[in-house]
């Protein structure tokens, strides 16, 4: 199914990211016309470094619609959301501005996505965002990041909706913890103990079966 995104116009933010690079990876590999969106743009991997790129952060709506029409000029077939943040902690522990943080990227970066994504996104086309299992869990000391996440999954349900009118797929992967390095990077607190997660590797290639057959929603249990 991925080689029906062949020669696809597919943007993917948060390109620097373990599974933005690895969309990248996969979709390249089967001829698709991929621009990378990265908050850090000079942390791409170097096999990718050919690939158009541009400098944004989800949490700036007016940045990430320039950054949209300066990459998708014309309009773009599809977009994959993989920027994400985490924290640990306990409600009383993890501080506000790490709370903030967390909303501002998991849960208004979202709405960004598919504010300005409705906007140059053609008919046909698709918006895809790594919500993650926490949208779907109520986990001790993870709650600030389980309630951003959660947010996030509201608004892709209703972006659905709205969307459907343009003949928009809106795509909510809601995948199992994955090896992507994240918890390691957490903004505040430490992991708990975790058993070994889903590969990159087969969160993407699901991810790309879903957009192949159209599918619009993707839980935990469908991996």
């Amino acid at each position: 199914m991925s080689d029906s995104l062949a020669g696809k116009r597919i943007v993917i933010i948060g390109g620097s990211g373990v599974l933005g690079a690895e969309f990248a990876r996969h979709l390249k590999a089967v001829g698709a016309d991929l621009r990378l969106l990265a908050r850090n743009p000079s942390a791409i991997p170097s096999d990718l470094a050919d690939l158009m790129q541009a400098q944004v952060d989800v949490r700036d709506r007016e940045a990430l619609s320039s950054a949209l029409s300066a990459v998708g000029a014309g309009g773009v077939d599809g977009i994959i959301n993989a920027a994400g943040v985490v924290a640990f902690g306990a409600l009383g522990e993890v501080p506000a501005s790490v709370v903030e943080e967390l909303f501002q990227t998991n849960a208004l970066g979202t709405v960004n996505v598919l504010a300005c994504g409705a906007e140059v996104v053609s008919e046909g086309g698709f918006i895809a965002s790594l919500t993650g299992v926490a949208a779907d869990m109520t986990v001790m000391n993870m709650s600030a990041y389980c309630a951003s996440k959660s947010a996030a999954h509201s608004a892709m349900a209703i972006g659905a909706r709205e969307l459907r009118s343009k003949k928009i797929t809106v795509l909510d992967v809601r995948a199992p913890h994955t090896e992507s390095g994240l918890t390691e990077r957490a903004l505040w607190g430490t992991a708990p103990k975790m058993p070994p997660g889903l590969e990159p590797s087969a969160l993407v290639a699901r991810v790309i079966t879903a957009l192949g057959n159209g599918e619009k929603d993707l839980p935990a249990d469908s991996f």
